[in-house]
């Protein structure tokens, strides 16, 4: 089968197979991005309008039905008023005998003052209740009214001075149930101010979904472009604010896949004409080495140094051609089941097939896999481990989590932390490299990290139990043999 279009690797040389980016659904919404501003604006707006809603409502109706409360209080008051300075001009009756026969509402309490003398309907509300500013002003021949507290409970309280008999009239009216509708009114409005701002939120949420749908199709198309689909672009879709950036963006996109491919093509073709002369050198060498015995000692000594410089030279041309074809999207990948344990044996010299090591969960562990790039990917990390590491220390195979693993450790200084992304680049070599020669063009591992990526795997470097380097190959496990 046909590889996937240009990988991450191939776009920036060899990126760690192990790094992971979060997903759109996860980028999507974050409170410090533009859709998070934009929803706490939506909450804050919402607040800040039912806050002073609430404070209008409030002031508004609460005055409203005090208004209304006052006005039928009053007018009970005078009603009663009228009944009682008609019953004491001519009924001949006593005060208490008269305050008897008013009607009240239940709660309230009638008092009169005659000649100085007070009489109530009431046993615990009498003139004391009664603030003496109240009392003065309706004696005084002022009709009044107040709010008070009798007993810790609000009370209206009206004075209505009676003329033509010397004497004034009080009442005190009960306010509990307006209270009471006070306290639901601010439980309501209260509860608005809070409800609100969170259906505001959701609002908000909802309503910058499509407004910044835009942008993240720009961020889509930026992170298949990040992992190597350089084939990326941005579809308006008649969107008139989307259609200048989405040009834009294209613009760049082709730009940038033109010069990646003619650069493929280039090491390509360079590494296509150092072919020919590089096979005439080793066919060469090879038949110098035929008369090795009849070369001088210095003659044998130059000799080696070159065939070692050839076989150099002849991997830096094969990796390159790998390169070239792989930035050129040309990558064939292969998919079979592979039993695991077994290729990674077949892919160790066979004097270090003794450090491998397979943990008995894994051991008929299968992967579906291209046989020939897992082969080249244990192999690279194996020379990598010989070459550069120290000397190979293990190779283990193991299983958990739904994935194979594939372990390569060495007996390196290993790798420094920061510098476990940078020793995936191409021409990259770590500077704890045990091996302080030249050889090697730090290609090795930017190929595995290609490798690994188009078999949809991960690459991580690690601390090995000995304190060298760990390199770490997850694949997906398909399925274990019975």
């Amino acid at each position: 089968m046909t590889a996937p279009p240009l990988t991450a690797a191939s776009a920036a040389g060899a990126r760690p197979s192990g790094r992971r980016r979060p997903s759109a659904r996860t980028r999507s919404f974050r409170w410090r991005g533009l859709r998070g501003r934009a929803t706490l604006a939506f909450a804050a707006l919402a607040l800040v309008l039912s806050a002073v809603t609430a404070l209008a409502v409030w002031s508004t109706v609460s005055s409203y039905l005090l208004v209304l409360r006052e006005k039928a209080v009053v007018a009970q008051a005078v009603a009663n008023a009228d009944q009682l300075q008609r019953g004491l001009a001519t009924q001949g009756l006593t005060a208490p005998q008269l305050l008897s026969q008013l009607p009240r509402e239940t709660g309230s309490t009638s008092l009169v003052v005659t000649g100085g003398e007070w009489s109530t309907t009431s046993l615990t509300t009498g003139r004391e209740a009664l603030p003496e500013e109240l009392r003065r002003v309706v004696v005084a021949g002022q009709p009044a009214a107040q709010r008070i507290e009798v007993d810790g409970r609000p009370r209206l309280a009206v004075g209505l001075p009676l003329a033509g008999v010397d004497a004034a009239y009080f009442e005190v009216f009960p306010l509990d149930e307006l209270d009471s509708t006070y306290r639901v009114l601010s439980a309501v409005l209260a509860g608005a101010v809070l409800a609100l701002p969170l259906g505001a939120l959701l609002l908000g949420r909802w309503a910058t979904r499509p407004a910044l749908r835009p942008l993240e199709r720009v961020a889509e198309a930026a992170a298949a472009i990040a992992a190597g689909d350089l084939r990326a672009r941005i579809d308006p879709c008649g969107d008139p604010d989307l259609e200048p950036i989405a040009a834009s963006f294209n613009e760049t996109a082709a730009a940038l896949e033109r010069r990646v491919r003619s650069d493929a093509r280039f090491a390509a073709d360079v590494s296509h004409e150092l072919r020919s002369p590089l096979t005439t050198m080793v066919t060469a060498a090879a038949l110098l080495d035929g008369h090795r015995s009849s070369l001088p000692e210095d003659g044998q000594e130059a000799l080696d140094l070159l065939r070692a410089d050839l076989d150099r030279f002849t991997r830096l041309v094969q990796d390159l051609l790998e390169i070239s074809r792989a930035d050129a999207g040309s990558a064939d990948v292969v998919l079979e089941d592979v039993h695991l344990p077994s290729l990674v044996e077949h892919a160790l010299p066979a004097g270090l097939r003794g450090r491998l090591v397979v943990a008995p969960e894994a051991g008929a562990l299968v992967v579906r896999a291209d046989k020939r790039r897992l082969e080249r990917v244990v192999a690279n990390l194996v020379d990598n481990a010989e070459r550069h590491g120290g000397g190979l220390s293990a190779v283990r195979v193991e299983a958990g989590d739904g994935e194979a693993r594939v372990c390569v450790d060495d007996d390196g200084p290993g790798v420094a932390p920061e510098e476990r992304e940078r020793v995936l680049e191409r021409f990259a070599r770590g500077r704890g490299s045990a091996s302080t020669s030249t050889c090697g063009a730090g290609l090795g591992l930017s190929l595995v990290a290609r490798h690994v990526h188009l078999l949809h795997g991960r690459l991580e470097v690690r601390a090995s139990p000995s304190a060298g380097a760990r390199f770490v190959v997850a694949l997906p496990a398909r399925e274990v043999r019975p």
